[in-house]
């Protein structure tokens, strides 16, 4: 709605029909407004996991941030209750139990949830610099 009608009407005026003026003129200025939108949609699904915890039952089909999650909350409650069962199968696992603790646990838990966010997000970064100079530039 912020595109000036000025440049509608100049493309009626060369002789642009609607669908050229969609995909020349519209669509082109507005990819900073669909970057950003992919972005926090994308960003919003993926840190979801209310919806795996609730609608999936077998373990082995859960997302990874319905895991985390659960991996968080009962480092959380192992914590409270003096309890680190979890933390030191996973530490027996590796054979580190003595330098694994509940706050690593988490820290990792976090760094797996944020590494495919940070990957995409260079890709969108020319879009969201390419809005802002856009947007300045009014006048």
């Amino acid at each position: 709605m912020d595109l000036p009608d000025s440049l509608k009407e100049s493309a009626y005026i060369d002789g642009a029909n609607h669908f050229q003026i969609l995909f020349r003129i519209m669509l082109p200025l507005s990819m900073p407004m669909l970057a950003a939108l992919s972005l926090f949609t994308a960003v919003g699904h993926w840190n979801d996991w209310f919806a795996g915890a609730f609608f999936v039952d077998n373990l082995n089909l859960i997302r990874i941030q319905t895991y985390l999650q659960r991996i968080l909350s009962a480092s959380s409650l192992s914590m409270l209750s003096g309890d680190n069962r979890m933390v030191q199968e996973a530490a027996a696992r590796q054979g580190d139990l003595k330098n694994m603790t509940v706050t690593s646990v988490k820290m990792a838990a976090v760094m797996l949830g944020t590494l495919p966010v940070l990957f995409v997000y260079p890709f969108l970064q020319k879009y969201f610099i390419k809005g802002m100079l856009v947007g300045s530039i009014k006048g």
